[in-house]
């Protein structure tokens, strides 16, 4: 429900904020004709009696059917209508009335002819009507009844919604965060406000020359609003720039429109064609439909397969909008391929042993019989160098990258497959993981996981048994059996470390835990997890056992771990916490550059191709009520809103009319979308196409498949019936063209190099990294520069106070005032100055405020110093860098008070104690600051002649360092850092 809401707050925060405000929801009461105040009990009050079946009439049916021996009236009629009729809640009555008059299925039981038998009508004439009247008179009222709890369910959905969202926008504000429908929705608001359009509208004009929209088919209605705002100027007559033939593509194709979940809706693209038509005629300016039936990627057996499956006008339906069959052309004529159609299998009677503690043969399932066929096949093509011609032509032998399994939904089938093909050799056949997949999934981070409760609690047995048996370590059943046995009531653990003085696998195992539990509390997440993949070596040990796809999952799992950090969180027990909590979803790419056979899904591969493709039919229905949205749109038929509302489908307790007629245009929007994804599917073949499938008991439930067959039961005599040693079954088979020959692996023209020996390296650890330069800070190079006594730690200020604290406190006031004030006008700076000291000296001694006052302004508005304060001059410029001092790399970071850039630069820095009599008395300290920032700057330009001077602001006056003194100043830092 959560997450419905979240995907649909956009359009449920503008029907909330129209029709919500009377905090009654009184709009969409009246959407469904209920007065305010009704409740379902008055209803089922009202429906008492039932018209024409009063409570003598109904004594008087039970009475003679009794009589008679009417078995079905006798049998569901009298004992249902007898508890109606003795109950006291209305809605028990007429809950009760409905049982005795309807079957569980909702249909009036008088109207089967054998409900009422022929000697019980006799007796009472008109029965059966009487019966089939109060059946729908209980139906309606029940119907009503059902609504008002949708209704009442539906507020208390929206009220939900409305606290959530509320939420939802105020962490989003809180943190600076916009998603992906904030921009549309921002966009559009921009592009509909009367004080911004226009002026939007015209910059437009003045830079879009061309737009181009790519898989039109899959832009949603709100996208197509920004399009339009985008490119009205296009249509509007002489423009900014009336020269320029400005142009709007659409490239996309309505029948692979299949992502309604996000938004996309396969009708707009043809609206939007016909609108911009007219807009395009209206303006004098041509519409040109193209249409693209030559492909460039499918042989002509592919085509005419995909041709022939959607010239039936039901399996075409939600396809196009166009009437006319579908005619696809290839410009690979002659080139060999083919389609096959294998059976589909179905479930075999398993019988289950009697014993409890024997395994039941699950390998027989279906979906595991068809992915073993797959995987037998495949290995064959490889192991024999089948040929393919692929679209460049030439035939060369075939690899695991040239195909692609293509399912509906990710689900049982899609990791069969992945184990058989694993567990081929000679050879191997790789597979590339999921294309998307919850990272929590995968095994292995469940045995990362698993390895941090280790750590974190040492008495976790069943975890440190999972990490025991995993790649970590490697035990097999036996070895655990063997330390778990005997130990007591001892921990595993116990158990490991009792055991390690005998057997150096144990002692091994029970060192390197104990490393890690040392570590757990020193070292963030991903430092901890990091080191033990890398450093010890466990993710070689994973993909030698999980294969190649392991790195990729755990390069995911390190950084989540990295974005965990990242938000201020700590500690691994928090980040397990938070693992097992959010169950992130990765998506990874499957473009096939890799030489590994991709099982993905239909929506996945969308953009794909391959030269064979496997499409398999799971046997699913193309929708079921699962599969229906939680919150339904719906317009208002009464004017009680603009745009969408919305309903709340909660339990069957709430079925009524009106929501089974909404979710039957549901179903059937979804049986178009699911023949528009069996279209997708076919098209992603280049050479080969083998549809295949398993279903469970009842094998019309596999619906593409049917398809499928009912398209080469159409071919006739073009398919031909061949075996299949993989499934050993007859199979039948497509094809024009003849396939080239086996070609042996070696001859294959595009076969990676054999692989060689790694680089050392590569396997080499790591070198430790080296340690940064050590910190320096330029203030505290008086340290090292003055001789006698130790100067104090602290910068010396000037104070009439004398209070060092105090003092500073001022000095840092006052590089404030600089600092701001220097950027404004020259009128508003005493009272803004007076504003902030009213809040940042409210504790100084009297006066001090207005004398730091007065000193900053003065030396503002001085003349002489305004190259200082010019335009373009910075404030507060953070400088680091690494300088060589004393014979070794030094980090230098500081702080110029002003930055002053032109022909040459000029570094200021601000004082506020009591200014020399001249630049000859300047304090050390300050000279050596000085050079240490000229000498960073000089390491960034060197070409830049570079000055450097202090500002004593109490008096004013600005006192520039000479680059000697600024040049003997880093010497002597220089040689008393090298000092031993």
């Amino acid at each position: 429900m959560l997450s419905a809401i979240v995907a649909n707050r956009d359009g449920l925060k503008a029907f909330n904020a129209e029709i919500g405000g009377d905090g009654a929801w009184t709009a969409i009461f009246d959407e469904f004709g209920f007065a305010p105040g009704m409740d379902s009990a008055a209803m089922a009050r009202a429906a008492w009696p039932l018209p024409g079946l009063g409570a003598d009439f109904i004594g008087e049916i039970i009475a003679q059917a009794e009589a008679t021996g009417a078995g079905n009236v006798g049998k569901h009629f009298a004992p249902a209508m007898k508890a109606a009729l003795a109950a006291g809640d209305p809605e028990k009555r007429l809950d009760r009335a409905k049982s005795a008059l309807c079957t569980e299925k909702g249909m009036p039981r008088a109207q089967t002819d054998t409900f009422v038998a022929a000697k019980l009508e006799n007796r009472l004439p008109g029965l059966r009507a009487a019966l089939q009247r109060a059946a729908e008179s209980v139906l309606a009222a029940a119907d009503r009844i059902a609504t008002l709890a949708m209704v009442e369910d539906t507020v208390a959905a929206l009220t939900l919604a409305d606290a959530l969202l509320e939420r939802y926008e105020r962490l989003k504000s809180g943190r600076g965060l916009l998603d992906f429908n904030d921009l549309i929705q921002r966009t559009l608001a921009l592009l509909a406000r009367d004080d911004a359009a226009q002026w939007v509208q015209y910059k437009l004009d003045k830079g879009i020359d061309h737009l181009l929209v790519d898989e039109a088919q899959d832009t949603s209605p709100a996208q197509w609003k920004i399009i339009a705002g985008v490119v009205a100027e296009f249509f509007a007559g002489v423009g900014a720039r009336s020269d320029v033939n400005r142009t709007l593509f659409a490239v996309g194709d309505e029948k692979q429109s299949i992502y309604s979940f996000q938004g996309a809706d396969p009708a707009s693209f043809s609206l939007e064609r016909d609108a911009y038509r007219r807009r395009a005629a209206e303006a004098g300016r041509p519409l040109e439909p193209v249409e693209l039936r030559q492909s460039f990627r499918s042989t002509e057996e592919v085509l005419d397969f995909v041709d022939e499956v959607f010239r039936d006008a039901q399996a075409r339906e939600g396809l196009t909008r166009d009437a006319a069959p579908l005619v696809h052309k290839s410009v690979r004529i002659g080139a060999p391929g083919s389609v096959e159609l294998w059976p589909s299998l179905g479930a075999p009677e398993i019988e289950e042993p009697e014993d409890w503690r024997q395994a039941i043969d699950h390998a027989k399932a279906p979906a595991v019989q068809l992915a073993q066929a797959i995987a037998r096949t495949v290995h064959g093509w490889i192991r024999d160098g089948a040929a393919i011609e692929g679209k460049a032509g030439v035939a060369r032998a075939m690899r695991p990258r040239d195909i692609i399994v293509l399912v509906r939904k990710r689900d049982r089938f899609m990791h069969a497959l992945a184990r058989a093909l694993k567990e081929l050799e000679n050879p191997a056949i790789a597979a590339a993981g999921a294309d998307r997949l919850r990272l929590t999934d995968h095994i292995a981070v469940k045995d990362m996981i698993a390895l941090g409760r280790v750590c974190l609690q040492p008495q976790d047995d069943l975890s440190l048994a999972a990490v025991l048996k995993s790649p970590v370590f490697g035990l097999d059943d036996l070895a655990v059996e063997m330390l778990a046995a005997g130990r007591g009531n001892a921990t595993l653990l116990a158990a490991v470390k009792h055991n390690a003085a005998g057997d150096p696998v144990s002692s091994g195992i029970a060192e390197r835990l104990a490393r890690w539990r040392a570590e757990v509390d020193a070292k963030p997440p991903f430092e901890f997890f990091s080191a033990i993949l890398g450093r010890d070596g466990v993710r070689r040990a994973m993909q030698a056992r999980l294969g190649p796809e392991a790195s990729e999952i755990l390069d995911e799992f390190l950084g989540y771990a990295l974005a965990f950090e990242k938000t201020g969180s700590s500690g691994l027990e928090a980040f397990l916490a938070a693992l097992e909590s959010s169950a992130p979803e990765i998506k990874r790419e499957a473009a096939g550059s890799r030489d590994e056979l991709r099982i993905m899904t239909v929506h996945a591969a969308k953009g794909l191709e391959a030269p064979v493709v496997f499409l398999v039919d799971s046997g699913g229905a193309p929708t079921h009520g699962g599969h229906l949205p939680t919150l339904m749109r719906f317009n208002s038929q009464g004017g009680n809103w603009r745009g969408e509302g919305f309903i709340w489908r909660s339990g069957k307790e709430t079925q009524n009319t009106w929501r089974r007629q909404r979710e039957d245009e549901r179903r059937l929007a979804a049986a178009e979308e699911y023949r528009r994804l069996l279209y997708v599917g076919l098209t992603r073949a280049e050479d080969r196409l083998i549809v295949c499938g398993y279903h469970g008991k009842s094998e019309k439930e596999a619906r593409w498949h049917d398809l499928a067959s009912q398209a080469f039961d159409r071919l006739g005599a073009r398919v031909e019936t061949i075996r299949n040693p993989a499934l050993d079954m007859e199979v039948r088979r497509f094809a024009l063209s003849v396939a080239p020959d086996p070609l042996a692996r070696q001859e294959d023209g595009e076969r990676e190099a054999a692989p060689t020996a790694l680089p050392d390296f590569l396997t080499r650890p790591l070198a430790a990294e080296p340690r940064p330069p050590r910190p320096f800070s330029p203030s505290g190079a008086v340290l090292l520069t003055e001789t006698g006594d130790p100067p104090p730690t602290r910068s010396p200020v000037f104070s009439p106070v004398g209070e060092p604290a105090f003092a500073i406190r001022r000095g840092q006031a006052m590089h404030r005032m600089l600092q701001v004030l220097a950027g404004m006008d020259a009128t508003r700076r005493a009272s803004a100055a007076d504003a902030w000291l009213a809040r940042a000296a409210v504790d100084w001694p009297a006066g001090e405020a207005a004398r730091a006052r007065d000193a900053v302004l003065k030396t503002l508005s001085d003349p002489a110093f305004a190259p200082v304060f010019a335009p373009g001059s910075r404030a507060e410029v953070a400088l680091q860098g690494v300088l060589r001092l004393g014979g070794q790399d030094r980090m230098i970071a500081g702080k110029i008070d002003r930055l002053v850039m032109g022909r040459e630069i000029l570094i200021v820095d601000f004082k506020t104690g009591r200014a020399p009599v001249s630049s000859a008395d300047m304090a050390e300290s300050h000279v050596a600051q000085l050079a240490l920032y000229r000498a960073l700057l000089s390491a960034i330009d060197p070409r830049t002649a570079i000055r450097a001077a202090l500002l004593f602001v109490e008096s004013p006056v600005l006192h520039e360092v000479p680059a000697a003194r600024m040049d003997e100043a880093l010497a002597r830092l220089d040689a008393a850092l090298a000092a031993p």
